[in-house]
């Protein structure tokens, strides 16, 4: 098979895979739509681009050649249009304009009639290594922070590289006669060699790219397998596999810890009289204002219903004491406007220090909730501290 007829059918295989993956993602999946529909376009532009430079002697062609520097700029402007959308930094959509729009004037309405083919191919390159410039160097501290430093490296990298093969291909438009290494077997041989590796590049490009979307995508499903929903707090499961840590913690470096069960009281009437979009509210409110309250070590989770769990590391009796009481405080100064109503709760809460090195965390939770139960049978708004923790400490 004829080597240009290879070439051909790689860029256009990479072309098709290329889009359809993007319009499945965005479309099908749901994925970063506006950042796929970006990426696809930039697929589409990029292939059609190279495609120009193989078919009909495309290289010599002035006329293929301008239009291809300009898709192949509109490619490189879309994959940018993407990351911004992606990684929702500053969009730069006005020089984007000006840009594109500069160069398919120059390339298509000066360059094309004057026979100027170096010249568009030059400033198309130029543009498009600008772009991929720009592009590597806003987004490396977005992906280091999201992803991690690695990634952030290799994405410059591609960048790089695609600029390198941006520079070669204006060096040989501007000196054809000289004998580059792509051009040691034979001038065409070099141009095909070029266009593969623009080809290879875009390939590892959208890979990237793919991991980018799928990697956010597990990040959020972990964090939805550890956060309730209503509240963005953690659950019940994520909470107690960090319980079960601290009680790994007091086995063998006896860290002591505290556990707080607070539990907003007369919920329930809330709910009858006012409906559950208030006792939602209401939930919203309470979990805000724990969460707020909570020192940066804390640990605050829904546990449950209108009950909460509070995880205070390195805290015994009067530290635990004292926190439980500034939350509880901070709850009752909670004002929530609903139709023409203010909406005031309390909470009670149960206490349980983590002091007993062989106490299982299903004793120390029973504990603590023995301690909410008698907070709510002596008048709520109140802690309560579990009888056993203070025998421990008297």
């Amino acid at each position: 098979m004829d080597a240009r007829i290879q070439l051909l059918a790689f860029v256009f295989l990479n072309q098709v895979l290329t889009t359809a993956i993007w319009w499945v993602a965005g479309t099908w999946l749901g994925m970063s739509r506006k950042a796929a529909r970006h990426w696809m376009v930039a697929g589409l532009a990029n292939g059609t681009g190279l495609t120009l430079t193989v078919v009909n002697g495309g290289w010599r062609n002035t006329s293929q050649m301008l239009l291809a520097g300009v898709l192949v700029a509109l490619g490189c402007i879309s994959l940018r249009r993407g990351m911004q959308g992606f990684l929702r930094i500053r969009h730069t959509d006005g020089i984007h304009c000006l840009l594109l729009l500069g160069l398919g004037v120059f390339n298509l309405a000066v360059c094309g009639p004057m026979g100027w083919r170096v010249a568009g191919m030059v400033t198309g390159g130029l543009i498009a290594s600008w772009v991929l410039w720009a592009c590597a160097r806003e987004t490396f501290n977005p992906i280091r922070q999201e992803f991690n430093l690695g990634v952030a490296r290799t994405h410059n990298a591609l960048m790089g590289s695609t600029i390198a093969v941006f520079v070669g291909v204006a060096l040989t438009a501007v000196f054809p006669d000289w004998r580059w290494p792509w051009f040691k077997l034979n001038p065409e041989a070099g141009q095909f060699a070029l266009v593969f590796a623009c080809v290879s590049l875009a390939i590892c490009s959208s890979g990237l790219l793919m991991y980018f979307v799928v990697m956010r995508l597990v990040h959020r499903l972990e964090h939805l397998s550890h956060h309730d929903a209503l509240t963005g707090l953690l659950n019940r499961r994520a909470i107690e596999l960090l319980l079960d840590r601290e009680v790994q913690r007091l086995q063998r470096f006896g860290e002591t810890f505290t556990v707080l069960m607070v539990d907003i009281d007369h919920f329930k009437r809330i709910n009858d009289r006012m409906g559950h979009a208030a006792g939602d509210a209401v939930l919203c409110a309470v979990a805000q204002t724990l969460q707020a309250q909570a020192r940066e070590v804390d640990r605050v989770a829904r546990y449950g219903g209108e009950e909460f769990c509070v995880l205070l590391p390195h805290t015994e009796h009067e530290g635990a004491i004292q926190a439980a009481e500034r939350l509880r405080d901070a709850v009752t100064q909670i004002s929530i406007p609903w139709d023409d109503q203010v909406i005031s709760v309390t909470v009670s809460t149960g206490m349980a220090c983590a002091i007993d090195t062989k106490e299982h965390l299903r004793s120390l939770l029973r504990r603590a909730d023995e301690a909410l139960y008698r907070a709510k049978a002596e008048g709520r708004n109140r802690v309560v501290v579990s009888e056993t923790t203070q025998k421990c400490v008297a």
